[in-house]
């Protein structure tokens, strides 16, 4: 895991004004994802089999292939104009954290859970193994800013400054990175998303053991587990409540 970031300089829209003709005293812009330095990035290493691995999916072949390229607009995709540049298997460490990036398991603003059992009744669960090591280049951490995603440097809620950070990104280390990886940016943060660009599956061995007849996460055993672990955690019906 990368190394905590230091502590960046002022915002440029923060800055004092330099003096007109001043060039004795300067702000430079944050380290963007195609101009900073590689040697200034953190990278995330992963022994074989290290971590857990899951994925929910809802769709036929959504466990494997590629998504189309009209749909891709999570946060590691390609920006507009980019879509068929690569494809992203979102995997995540627990399978929480799938859950909440699946919008099934949420938090009010009084951070109370709930589950939506209509919804997760949708989706089914699948668990990966890896038998070489994968190479991860971090989203946060000590990157965040040098990428120029650190909160100040964007618009909130906006996905835009991120997937065209991962477009960078891939072209300039998608030979030799896996692909992205960030703690889940939900509150909470339930555990660590792994953007695993799709022709790498198969350089970190990535692979699907048992049954492809997957349980939906409604049925599955470890859901079961976690919710009775937490029993604050409501159950709604209706996803309109």
């Amino acid at each position: 895991m990368s190394a905590e970031a230091p502590t960046p300089a002022a915002s440029p829209a923060l800055a004092a004004p330099v003096p007109e003709g001043d060039a004795s005293v300067s702000e430079a812009p944050p380290c963007a994802a195609r101009t900073c330095a590689a040697r200034e990035l953190g990278l995330e290493l992963l022994d074989p089999g290290s971590v857990p691995l899951y994925r929910l999916f809802r769709h036929p072949g959504g466990d494997w292939d590629p998504t189309p390229a009209a749909y891709r607009h999570e946060r590691a995709d390609p920006p507009a104009g980019h879509k068929d540049a690569f494809a992203v298997l979102y995997l995540g460490d627990s399978l929480p954290a799938v859950a909440i990036e699946c919008r099934i398991l949420r938090v009010d603003f009084a951070d109370n859970y709930t589950w939506l059992r209509s919804i997760a009744s949708q989706y089914e669960v699948v668990r990966y193994e890896f038998s070489q090591p994968a190479v991860f280049l971090p989203l946060d951490g000590g990157n965040r800013h040098k990428l120029g995603l650190a909160g100040r440097q964007r618009a909130l809620g906006s996905k835009g400054p991120f997937q065209e950070a991962a477009l960078a990104l891939y072209e300039r280390f998608g030979r030799v990175v896996h692909g992205l990886s960030w703690e889940s940016m939900h509150r909470d943060q339930a555990g660590r998303i792994y953007a695993l660009w799709h022709e790498h599956k198969a350089t970190i061995g990535l692979t699907r053991p048992g049954s492809r007849d997957y349980q939906r996460l409604v049925d599955d055993p470890e859901w079961h587990e976690f919710l009775t672990e937490h029993p604050a955690i409501e159950a709604i019906e209706d996803p309109s409540l």
